[in-house]
């Protein structure tokens, strides 16, 4: 009977050992399960703001007006409830920018793009900032936050510029001549050189006569 104590006695730490690693083995699966629920339920979220629109240019540049079209006239309201109509800049360049400040990319070139309309305000370039999906209050904020001169609008449901500008990428950028005449549209975010650059085309349009030198 001496003999088989040893054996006795290892038995139950060979069972705990067993319970042990069984009990690691359910916590990693656990903590498996948990992670893709975590995942699941960031995508599921990042779905109802909008992050699905993010970079589907090919899907926007199909369903946008043409670049030489007549821009479709809209009438929103400012982030105060003012009514604004794109057919008020008539006689003006203006630059047409969709954008959110739930959006990535929008918060990346928010500077630059600032840094661009303050150098094209004072030769006349017009820019209507429309934001879509989020409320009045969150783009007022998020603009003067960081300091935002252009004027911005704001179509929560897109209820107002959706039927002529149905926007699937963000930000969007529509750059329209005196005329009413969209001349470029951009389907990424750019930086302060590539927006002046864009802008600077709406300031001599084809109907004015080139110089003879």
């Amino acid at each position: 009977m001496a003999a088989s104590e040893p054996v006795a006695a290892g038995a139950p730490s060979v069972a705990l050992r067993a319970e042990d690693a069984s009990r690691r083995k359910g916590s990693a699966v656990l903590g498996l399960v948990v992670a893709a629920a975590i995942v699941i339920a960031a995508l599921a979220l990042g779905g109802t703001l909008g992050w699905e629109s993010i970079g589907t240019g090919g899907i926007n540049q199909k369903l946008l007006p043409k670049v030489g079209d007549v821009a479709p006239d809209f009438e929103t309201e400012d982030v105060y409830g003012n009514p604004v109509r794109l057919s008020q800049f008539r006689g003006q360049p203006v630059w047409l920018m969709f954008w959110g400040s739930w959006c990535p990319p929008c918060r990346a070139e928010f500077p630059d793009i600032q840094e661009a309309y303050r150098q094209l305000e004072p030769q006349g370039v017009r820019m209507l900032g429309v934001s879509l999906r989020e409320n009045p209050a969150a783009a007022a904020a998020y603009a003067a936050r960081n300091g935002a001169t252009f004027l911005v609008l704001s179509d929560p449901d897109e209820r107002d510029t959706g039927p002529a500008y149905p926007i699937f990428n963000f930000p969007t950028h529509v750059f329209i001549d005196r005329d009413g005449v969209i001349r470029s549209i951009v389907l990424e975010d750019m930086d302060t050189a590539q927006a002046v650059a864009e802008a600077s085309r709406l300031l001599t349009t084809p109907s004015e006569p080139e110089s003879s030198g």
